[in-house]
C-alpha cells in the first residue's frame, strides 16, 4: 500500500480512526438562522467520503444569548437546532470518518459602560477576559465549557477538541506574555495552566472519562517573551496528567498569525518540529499540523515517528479526495492546495464566503455537481489558461467532445507567469494538475493557433467558450509609449529581471506590482511603487499581505500612495498626490501594473455566425484564478 504509515489505524482515547489524517477546524461559516444547511452537509459530506479519519467542526454557542456571535453561529439550546447537527454528524459518520467538536469560549466580553481595561468599539466597551474576569467567573466559564463538552456527547460528536492556540482565552492565560493576572491563574505556568487542567478535569467528571479530549495546544508564540517550546512541553505534561487524550502542536498568535495560517510564503510541515518535541515528553498521541501539503510529507511525519496524526485543512479543501486517492495510489490526481489564502481566509469570496482558489465545486458542493449531459455536444474551446483548461476537461468528463484552442505553444496562459513571482513555486501546482486532467482525457488540444472565426467553424460546434483572458490596461498618461516604459508581463514572459538602470518606478500596488517589486528589489536598485488608492495590496488577505509588506519594507521598497502618475519624461516621472502637490522621480524605466481589461474582441466576429457562444474567466470580467475556475465551471456544467 502506498504511504502504509498514514493509513494505518489509530486511536485517539477510545475512538478508533481509519487512518492518521484528521481535518482540524476549518470554519467554514455557512450556517444559516444558526442552523446545518445543505451546504454544509455536502461541503462536509465530501471531505468524509474522501477518506479522512477525523473532521474537527465549529463551535455551537454554548450559551445562547449571551455568547451569540450571529446567524452563522450554530446554536445547541434548542431541539429545532440539535436536529441538523444530528443530521450532519450522521452524514460524517456514513461515510466512514469521526467527528470532534471544537471547544472555545470567546476571549472577550462586550459592555455597554467603560470598565478598567475595556477599549471602546463602536457603541460598546470590550475587555478582554484573561486578566479582567475573577477567578469565580474563571470556574464559572470552566463550568460553561464543561456543560458544552458534555452536551457534545449527548449530541453525538465522538470527542472535543479544546481551544488552547492562536491567541484566544486559553492561549492568553498559557502566555506569559498576554497574562498579567497575580492571583491563582496568573505568574507561574503551573497557576497559568491552571484554567486549562481544571477544564479538563472538569470535562473528564461531566462527560466521562472515555469521552475523548484533544488539546489543541499553542507550543510556540514566535513572539517575544511568549510561550516557547520548552513552556509548552511543561504544560503538555500537565495536561496529559490531567486526562487529555491528544494534543496537536499548534502555535502563533494573533501577531504570528502567518505561523498558524501558513501561506505559500511558509515553508511547508512549519511546525511538525514542534510536535516533535512535544511527543518526546508525553505518552498520548501527539498531532502535526502546519502546511502539510502532501501525502509524501505526512506520511514521513507519522513514519518517522515525529507525530501519531497529521492535520491538513486548506489542502481537504482544495482536494476532498486526497487521503482516498493517496491510499490508492493516485497521486497525480490530487488537486494540491497552492496555499494562496485568496478565497479561503478570512470572509473569503464576496456574495459566496469561504471557497478555494484552484477547486471551484468548495462550498458549492450542493450546487455543484458533475453529471452526464443530456446531449453529447461538440464543445469549442478558446484560451489555454486555466479558465479554458477547466471547462475543457469538465466538458469531457461529462461526455461533451471538446477541442481546445491555443495561441501559444503551451498551456496555463497568464498563470503561467504567476509561478516565477518570489515564493510563489506552489502555484504551478495547479497547471500540473490541470494539465494531467487534460492528458487523461479525450479534449483535443490544438497549440500554436489563434483560432478565429473559420478555425471554430471548421470544428462545426454546438457550444463555444472564450477564455481568452485579459490584457493589461495601458494608462492614458503621456509618455507612456516611450522605449524604457515596459508591460509588467514583460518582466516575466521575457526573463527580462534586470531592467536596465537603478531606479525603476512601478506603477501600481496590486498583488503583481508589489510582487515585481519584490523580485526585483536586490539592494542595488532604488524601487518606487506609485499607487493611487489609499493602500496597496487591496485584494490580497492580510497573512500573505502582512509578510510582502515586511519583505518591501526590509529590501527598502519606497511605496507611495494616493499618487498618480501624470507624465512620463525620460530620466522622470511626474506625481500628484492627493493634495494635489507635484514632484517629479528620477527613473530609467518604468513597469505598468494598474490592472486588466478583458480581452473578448472575438467575440463580435463570432456572435451572430455561430450559437451557444459564452464567455468565461477573465474575457468576462477579470479577476483572480478563483473566479475564472468557478465561472468555466459553472459553464461546463450547464451546457
Amino acid at each position: 500500500m502506498p504511504y502504509p504509515h498514514l493509513f494505518e489505524p489509530g486511536n485517539i482515547g477510545k475512538c478508533k480512526l481509519r487512518n492518521r489524517i484528521i481535518m482540524p477546524l476549518y470554519p467554514t461559516k455557512y450556517a444559516t438562522g444558526s442552523k446545518v444547511n445543505e451546504r454544509m452537509l455536502a461541503f462536509y459530506r465530501e471531505r468524509a467520503k474522501g477518506g479522512v479519519a477525523m473532521i474537527v467542526l465549529d463551535c455551537p454557542c454554548l450559551d445562547y444569548p449571551s455568547l451569540y456571535k450571529g446567524k452563522n453561529d450554530l446554536r445547541i439550546d434548542d431541539p429545532s437546532y440539535i436536529e441538523g447537527i444530528q443530521k450532519l454528524l450522521g452524514v460524517i459518520h456514513d461515510e466512514g470518518a469521526k467527528a470532534f467538536m471544537h471547544l472555545n469560549y470567546p476571549k472577550e466580553r462586550f459592555l455597554d459602560t467603560q470598565v478598567p481595561g475595556a477599549k471602546q468599539k463602536g457603541d460598546k466597551w470590550v475587555q478582554p477576559l484573561a486578566n479582567y474576569m475573577t477567578a469565580e467567573e474563571a470556574r464559572s466559564i470552566i463550568g460553561t465549557m464543561a456543560e458544552g463538552a458534555s452536551k457534545a456527547k449527548e449530541i453525538g460528536y465522538d470527542g472535543i477538541e479544546i481551544q488552547a492556540s492562536y491567541g484566544d482565552l486559553i492561549s492568553q492565560l498559557l502566555s506569559p506574555l498576554s497574562n498579567r493576572r497575580t492571583d491563582e491563574f496568573g505568574g507561574p505556568s503551573e497557576n497559568r495552566s491552571r484554567f486549562l487542567v481544571e477544564l479538563i478535569r472538569k470535562i473528564k467528571h461531566e462527560a466521562g472519562r472515555d469521552f475523548p479530549v484533544i488539546i489543541k495546544l499553542v507550543c510556540d508564540e514566535f513572539s517575544s517573551g511568549g510561550i516557547t517550546i520548552n513552556d509548552s512541553k511543561e504544560i503538555a505534561k500537565m495536561t496529559a496528567v490531567a486526562g487529555a487524550d491528544a494534543i496537536l502542536a499548534n502555535a502563533g498568535n494573533k501577531l504570528s498569525k502567518c505561523k498558524t495560517i501558513p501561506s505559500h510564503y511558509t515553508e511547508a510541515g512549519v511546525l511538525v518540529n514542534l510536535a516533535s518535541q512535544i511527543k518526546k515528553v508525553v505518552d498520548i498521541p501527539v498531532v502535526a499540523i502546519g502546511k502539510i501539503n502532501t501525502p509524501e510529507l505526512a506520511d514521513h511525519i507519522v513514519g518517522d515517528g515525529k507525530a501519531d496524526f497529521v492535520a491538513m485543512a486548506r489542502a481537504l479543501v482544495a482536494d476532498p479526495d486526497l487521503p482516498k486517492k493517496a491510499m490508492e495510489g493516485r497521486r497525480e490526481d490530487i488537486r494540491g492546495c497552492i496555499y494562496c489564502l485568496q478565497d479561503c481566509a478570512q470572509s473569503g469570496v464576496p456574495g459566496l464566503g469561504r471557497s478555494c482558489s484552484i477547486n471551484p465545486f468548495a462550498g458549492q458542493e450542493y450546487l455543484l455537481r458533475i453529471s452526464p449531459a443530456e446531449k453529447k455536444k461538440n464543445v469549442v474551446i478558446v484560451g489555454g489558461g486555466p479558465a479554458g483548461m477547466q471547462s475543457a476537461v469538465l466538458a469531457d468528463q461529462r461526455g461533451h467532445k471538446a477541442t481546445l484552442f491555443e495561441k501559444g505553444d503551451k498551456l496555463g496562459g497568464q498563470f503561467l507567469l504567476a509561478g516565477k513571482a518570489p515564493f510563489k513555486e506552489e502555484v504551478s501546482e495547479l497547471l500540473r494538475y490541470l494539465n494531467y486532467m487534460l492528458f487523461r482525457s479525450n479534449v483535443k488540444i490544438i497549440l500554436n493557433t489563434k483560432a478565429g472565426i473559420d478555425e471554430i467553424i471548421t470544428e462545426n460546434p454546438d457550444a463555444v467558450i472564450l477564455a481568452t483572458g485579459s490584457n493589461f490596461r495601458k494608462p492614458d498618461i503621456p509618455g507612456v509609449n516611450l522605449p524604457f516604459v515596459h508591460d509588467v508581463r514583460e518582466i516575466y514572459e521575457t526573463a527580462f529581471s534586470k531592467p536596465p538602470g537603478k531606479h525603476i518606478i512601478i506603477l501600481g500596488g496590486g498583488e503583481i506590482g508589489c510582487e515585481t517589486a519584490d523580485m526585483l528589489a536586490d539592494g542595488n536598485r532604488e524601487i518606487t511603487i506609485i499607487e493611487i488608492l489609499p493602500d496597496v495590496l487591496s485584494k490580497m488577505k492580510d497573512i500573505p499581505k502582512e509578510d510582502l509588506l515586511k519583505r518591501l519594507k526590509d529590501k527598502k521598497v519606497r511605496i507611495l500612495t494616493e499618487t498618480k502618475a501624470v507624465s512620463i519624461e525620460k530620466g522622470k516621472v511626474q506625481i500628484k498626490d492627493k493634495e494635489g502637490n507635484s514632484a517629479f522621480i528620477q527613473t530609467d524605466s518604468v513597469i505598468l501594473s494598474i490592472g486588466t481589461v478583458p480581452e473578448n474582441s472575438l467575440l463580435k466576429s463570432i456572435r451572430g455566425n455561430i450559437h451557444g457562444i459564452h464567455v468565461v474567466g477573465d474575457a468576462a470580467e477579470p479577476g483572480n484564478v478563483g473566479s475564472a475556475l468557478r465561472s468555466a465551471a459553472k459553464i461546463a456544467l450547464e451546457i
